[in-house]
């Protein structure tokens, strides 16, 4: 059933814009079953019992479309987007989250149930990403709590540059599609409303937890890794700590996961092991061990990956009870059809993709693995167990992390043969200390324990990220070539099963799919010839891509500090194959040194268009003279309006750049629409593109 569910899915991901399905259409499929149900053996009898169950895929087709469409909150007519009219709008909204500190704010989502506009009150719906300014007292905030602001809600922008992250949607796939920046003094907390339920309960044993943590000294890294080891918060991760666990293949240690709900379940299941003696315990005892589940699952934030091992887990338990033994593969796939049912959104979100990839990766290739050699000493075969649950993860996994995060941890195995039994003796640490918490004495010495173990866990995994070669990155995977690298690991499989002739075939026309994939990304980008006009706020930064060499023309900050650009460019570069960029700033006097363009006191050349950028310093050209160039790029709050650019470059289409105030730009786009002449303001629109090789 969840096959043909995740394809009504993707079907309305991908036609959404040409297909509309009405509402009854589920029914048709239904009521046409009906009718071979008692339409007599010569429909369904055995020869053609493929009618009923085309119906029936096509039924769970619809089913998944209607879903997924349904997903999308603006469609609906009591969306607050839809109810916000020019008169100005109080809004009211409930918590839905506690407020997590980021580097420049506070951030929480909060469910819009109210807007207030003049004398009227209407009740709405929606989502919105909250940012609270850093001097906002927001650290009493609770799940629960309502909030009243007048900032009127904007959409959240698309990305704005080639290959930047598309944040706009990701949140879209969690039904937030607007967001809003308070400041102190915008936005009134009504903190007495009383927000029960186990949602509000799991928030409440969270924080009591970190609270515990605190108490006992443990902060810093330590802090960190506890919080995300132990009860899924990742929050007080810091930047370099995620890329040491991401570059030694560790990062699924931090996320609360199979391994974390299985020892849930073992110990939910020894506690409660007296209900098992007795006959009304053993229905007690099953909706016990899941109520434990779905609590620890609410407590950790309900991370896709958290969801499919408590389903999965909560299906075991009720099978059990029941004397019912199920296959692993219904097991899995029945946990992804209840969680797509509930949200349809959920299939695009990485965690829940790379979760059943591994989960399906162990269960299909470790059994086959593990024939290679069969160690007889008790810890020989716990490591290699070990390294063939790995290995299996790794190969179902590997092409789609490859194509989401550009790298691939090289000593994976190492990581997973030394973090892996770490890991379990420090939830079982954390655990001990939880419980000894309640008696000062004892949890000291269990936190100076659980802190040692953290260090000696954060000294491994920085000494295994540092060995050379531990990170192979920058690497591009497209989706197709993903897929083909997912139909090949099978083939080899069901070829190394069967050894036929077919599967050899299959192996065959694979490889060279890839190898034609990869030849058709080389030659395009060979032939790539790009001007790119980045948004890049506050500043000034153009691309000029000609094969695979990359120049950028950017003001004396980004010279100074490239880092500036590994987030808005890092994946364009990427995805372009492009080399380590040539850095020119804009006050170069000579030519920048490839034959194709040439930069020089604010010109620059480049395949036969000729660009001016005009800056605050630009000197205005004599009475009567003007200028002769294609495009004007604007920056630096060029001191020029409209009317005045238009006279000395007559016929040129004008850009500006992120480093000009928004005022300034809002006046230029103002004069260029009375003029009619064309302007791109990239605050606006994003990047402005000029792409060579289509011409």
């Amino acid at each position: 059933m969840v096959l043909p569910l995740i394809s009504g899915i993707l079907m309305h991901y991908f036609l959404s814009g040409s297909l509309t399905l009405p509402e009854y259409s589920i029914a048709i499929p239904l009521f046409l079953m009906m009718l071979t149900a008692i339409s007599g053996k010569s429909i369904t009898g055995y020869g053609t019992r493929w009618v009923f169950g085309l119906l029936l895929n096509l039924a769970f087709v619809i089913l998944g479309f209607q879903l997924a469409s349904l997903q999308n909150k603006l469609n609906s007519a009591d969306h607050f987007s839809g109810l916000m009219n020019h008169d100005k709008a109080l809004f009211s909204g409930t918590l839905d989250e506690p407020p997590s500190e980021r580097t420049n704010s506070f951030r929480a989502v909060v469910d819009i149930d109210r807007i207030y506009q003049g004398q009227e009150a209407r009740i709405c719906k929606g989502r919105v990403m909250v940012y609270f300014s850093k001097d906002s007292v927001v650290t009493g905030l609770k799940y629960g709590d309502r909030i009243i602001f007048s900032a009127a809600p904007v959409r959240v922008s698309p990305p704005a540059n080639p290959g930047e992250f598309d944040y706009a949607g990701y949140l879209a796939n969690k039904a937030i599609y607007h967001q809003v920046y308070l400041k102190q003094g915008t936005f009134s907390i009504v903190n007495d409303y009383k927000c029960r339920g186990l949602r509000a309960f799991a928030f409440k044993v969270r924080e009591g937890f970190l609270r515990i943590f605190s108490q006992y000294g443990i902060a810093g890294r330590e802090y960190a890794v506890a919080a995300a080891l132990m009860i899924g918060y990742d929050d007080a991760l810091d930047p370099e700590q995620r890329r040491e666990f991401s570059g030694a293949g560790a990062m699924h240690i931090l996320c609360v996961s199979g391994l974390h709900v299985g020892i849930v379940f073992l110990m939910a299941d020894k506690m409660f092991f007296f209900l098992g003696r007795r006959k009304k315990g053993q229905v007690l005892k099953p909706l016990m061990i899941i109520l434990v589940i779905w609590l620890y699952a609410l407590i950790s934030g309900l991370a896709p990956s958290v969801m499919r091992a408590s389903l999965m887990f909560s299906l075991v338990t009720v099978g059990n009870a029941l004397n019912r033994k199920s296959h692993i593969y219904n097991t899995l796939a029945a946990s992804a059809f209840l969680l797509l049912i509930f949200n349809p959104a959920m299939l695009f979100e990485v965690g829940f993709q790379l979760s059943y990839a591994a989960v399906a990766g162990i269960v299909t290739f470790q059994p086959h693995l593990k024939k290679i050699w069969a160690p007889q000493s008790k810890i020989l075969k716990y490591l290699w167990d070990i390294l063939l649950v790995s290995l299996a993860a790794q190969l179902a996994t590997g092409p789609l992390s490859v194509m989401y995060f550009h790298q691939f941890p090289n000593y994976f195995l190492l990581t997973n043969l030394l973090v892996i039994p770490f890991a379990g003796i420090l939830i079982y640490t954390g655990v001990i200390f939880l419980f000894f918490s309640l008696i000062p004495a004892f949890g000291k010495i269990a936190a100076l324990v659980l802190v040692s173990e953290i260090k000696s866990l954060n000294w491994l995994i920085a000494m295994i990220e540092g060995l050379p070669g531990a990170v192979s990155r920058c690497l591009f995977v497209s989706g197709f070539s993903a897929l083909l690298l997912y139909i090949l690991i099978l083939a080899l499989l069901a070829l190394y099963l069967h050894r036929k002739r077919i599967w050899f075939g299959l192996v065959l026309v694979v490889v060279l799919l890839l190898a034609a994939d990869y030849a058709r990304v080389s030659l395009k980008r060979a032939r790539q010839q790009m001007l790119i006009v980045h948004c890049l706020n506050r500043h000034s930064v153009i691309s000029l891509v000609n094969g695979r060499k990359h120049c950028i023309l950017a003001d004396s900050a980004v010279i100074s500090e490239p880092a500036l650009l590994s987030y808005p460019l890092e994946g364009f570069r990427i995805k372009a194959g492009l080399r380590t960029p040539e850095m020119v700033g804009f006050g170069v006097e000579n030519p920048a040194g490839e034959p194709v363009y040439f930069y020089n006191k604010g010109f620059l050349g480049y395949h036969g268009c000729r660009f001016a950028i005009v800056s605050g310093e630009f000197r205005k050209p004599p009475p009567g003279r003007t200028i002769d160039v294609d495009f004007v790029i604007l920056t630096s709050n060029a001191k020029l309006n409209a009317d005045e650019l238009t006279a000395f470059f007559p016929g040129a289409k004008f850009i500006a750049d992120a480093s000009s105030a928004y005022r300034r730009t809002l006046d230029w786009k103002t004069g260029f629409e009375k003029a009619g002449v064309p302007f791109h303001p990239v605050k606006d629109k994003g990047a402005w593109i000029m792409n060579f090789t289509d011409e």
